[in-house]
């Protein structure tokens, strides 16, 4: 098939969150970037996810990743302060992954872990206090038994900005773990040619649960230039 860039930019967690202000929905889910004219090679792919509560617009850009099996990233929560930490999580595999979560404290010492099962193509997205019980501080490492893509936001009140995660380069694929629109979300999907040939690609829009919502079959990318698209 060629290889496929997985843009999945994490966030929205829980429409019934504190973080949803209106009761409309909210679509999310993540996007496949696949080659059609062209390798992929010298394509530059990167979220740009923003958030419009009247005349306020918070932003943040959320780069492509690469598939991995394991990496880490610092987590916090603090209810009083209105922060948690997002987690998407991207399956683009086959294969169903087993993921082990272990969360440690500052000290170093282990204070949660579980075991989540995450079926082939798809995705799941929640705070961290979803997942484990979290109050403070502490470094998460994730485990995974098939290649997968994941992304972190920190929230704090309304805000929001990209956790980085130590996760190593991967070989096939670069990957980001979801995409938000509607109440006030949206998402620009945005592709820069880094060469001097002409590529063009298939962008495939999936909800969470692997099943392909929408399909853009041709987006050209002139050499050397940029192409965006809203979602």
């Amino acid at each position: 098939m060629g290889r496929m860039l997985i843009l999945a930019v994490a966030i929205v967690f829980s429409v019934s969150s504190a973080y949803a202000q209106s009761e409309q929905q909210v679509q999310t889910g993540f996007a496949a970037v696949n080659p059609v004219v062209g390798s992929g090679v010298g394509l530059m792919v990167f979220g740009r996810v923003g958030h419009r509560d009247g005349d306020d617009l918070v932003q943040s850009t959320v780069w492509a990743a690469s598939v991995v099996t394991n990496s880490a990233l610092v987590v916090s929560s603090d209810v009083s302060a209105g922060e948690n930490t997002g987690i998407a999580i991207v399956n683009p595999s086959n294969f169903t992954a087993n993921i082990t979560l272990t969360l440690r404290n500052q000290q170093g010492a282990i204070v949660a872990s579980r075991t989540i099962v995450l079926n082939a193509l798809h995705q799941i997205s929640r705070f961290v206090t979803e997942l484990l019980n979290v109050n403070g501080t502490g470094l998460l490492s994730i485990n995974s038994t098939a290649p997968i893509a994941l992304v972190g936001l920190q929230f704090k009140g309304a805000s929001f900005s990209v956790v980085p995660t130590n996760g190593p380069p991967g070989e096939t694929a670069l990957l980001l773990p979801q995409f938000a629109t509607g109440d006030g979300w949206s998402t620009d999907v945005v592709i820069a040619n880094l060469t001097g040939i002409a590529q063009t690609v298939r962008i495939d829009f999936y909800n969470p649960e692997g099943v392909i919502i929408a399909t853009l079959p041709n987006v050209n990318v002139p050499p050397a230039g940029v192409t965006v698209i809203n979602r």
